[in-house]
């Protein structure tokens, strides 16, 4: 996103950032638009990447797409793990060349799974937590789960269902979710069927408290960091606000972000402008949006465009939300995943304050046709 050079290949054009040793981005450019993926490897022959493309319909050409088949099968990965746009834009470019296309998280459940709630637990057998104590109920009873059966035992997860998001959390006052088991190695079988279970019902998320990694690690969990920076200073930059002249660009950038319709744009707009506590800024080719919270400001979202990477506009974006903050809050926090974001952020001097692991529930894994 900050810093590249580029290079033809037949017809298609491919930018490989060099800002960093870290990083691994391809910028795929063509006539049809612009599609980026930063990678970020995982473990061994793994490695997840995150998506950025325009316009939001985009198709690549025959050419565009074989250029990143190419680019993609020179890394030294067996799987790829990527969150696919609506219109399955990666899945169309790749299945064609031969690259395997399957669900990241398998549907099937390997042990027979029911619906339950907190009260199907039968208090008078001695069932455990993940930390081997007693289960603590107080407060589960809004939550949602499953319970599967293991050689004449049971074992249970629990979640706070947040529309397209599970919360599994453990931490004190903000425990969202639990696994029981009457023996603490059950909890691994239970949180399988749980993320499946999840992915199967088309949920987008499951979030667990860092405590739980290690139930779930199989599935390959982002880090999603909450980051702050205290007394945010004023900065010269080039960014301007929201106006009429350049709302329908905003849009159209807000519809790429959020793969969603023009109209769906408008109505998300419309909200922040009824809510008031929103401000947007915009570049050409990026936009950042800002919230008040009372005495805290939250930079809620910051992006741009692919065919307008390494022209430092994220920096302008960063440098105008803090500006649009500083003497108005204590305090600024962000969230991100993104590696190189991370980076960006820390430049400004954010801190990483606290994290959770994220499984994104309906992620593709991408096969190499060599390992077909």
């Amino acid at each position: 996103m900050w810093g590249s050079i580029s290079s033809e290949q037949r017809g298609g054009t491919l930018e490989k950032d060099t800002l960093c040793s870290k990083d691994d981005v391809i910028l795929v450019k063509g006539p049809e638009g612009a599609l980026s993926l930063e990678l970020a490897p995982l473990r061994e022959g793994v490695a997840r990447a995150f998506p950025r493309f325009s316009p939001r319909n985009l198709k690549l050409s025959t050419e565009s797409a074989r250029a990143l088949s190419d680019e993609l099968s020179k890394r030294p990965y067996s799987r790829i793990l990527v969150q696919d746009s609506k219109k399955r834009i990666i899945r169309r470019a790749l299945g064609p060349m031969g690259w395997g296309v399957d669900w990241a998280i398998p549907r099937a459940l390997k042990h027979e799974c029911s619906m339950a709630t907190t009260y199907d637990l039968p208090l008078e057998e001695s069932l455990l937590d993940m930390n081997g104590a007693k289960p603590d109920l107080a407060n589960t009873y809004n939550m949602h789960g499953i319970g599967i059966g293991l050689d004449g035992r049971r074992a249970w997860a629990f979640y706070t269902d947040e529309g397209d998001t599970a919360r599994i959390i453990s931490e004190g006052e903000r425990k969202q979710g639990l696994m029981v088991a009457a023996r603490t190695e059950d909890i691994f079988e239970v949180a399988d069927c749980l993320v499946r279970s999840l992915a199967a019902s088309k949920k987008s998320w499951a979030v667990f408290s860092t405590d739980m990694g290690r139930f779930v690690r199989d599935f390959d969990p982002i880090t999603l960091m909450r980051l702050s920076v205290d007394s945010p200073r004023p900065f010269d930059h080039k960014a301007v606000p929201l106006s009429k002249e350049n709302k329908m660009a905003a849009l159209r950038l807000f519809s790429e972000y959020y793969d969603e319709s023009i109209l769906q744009s408008v109505l998300r707009l419309r909200r922040f402008k009824r809510e008031g506590n929103y401000q947007v800024f915009f570049v050409d080719g990026g936009f950042a949006i800002t919230k008040l919270e009372g005495d805290v400001g939250l930079l809620y979202d910051i992006y741009v465009t692919p065919s307008k990477q390494g022209q430092r506009l994220g920096s302008e974006l960063m440098k105008c939300s803090l500006t649009s903050l500083a003497g108005k809050v204590s305090t600024v926090y962000l969230h991100t995943s993104y590696p190189r974001a991370k980076r960006l952020y820390e430049k400004f001097g954010f801190k990483a304050v606290y994290s959770q692991l994220g499984i994104r529930l309906d992620e593709i894994a991408l096969t190499p046709p060599s390992a077909k």
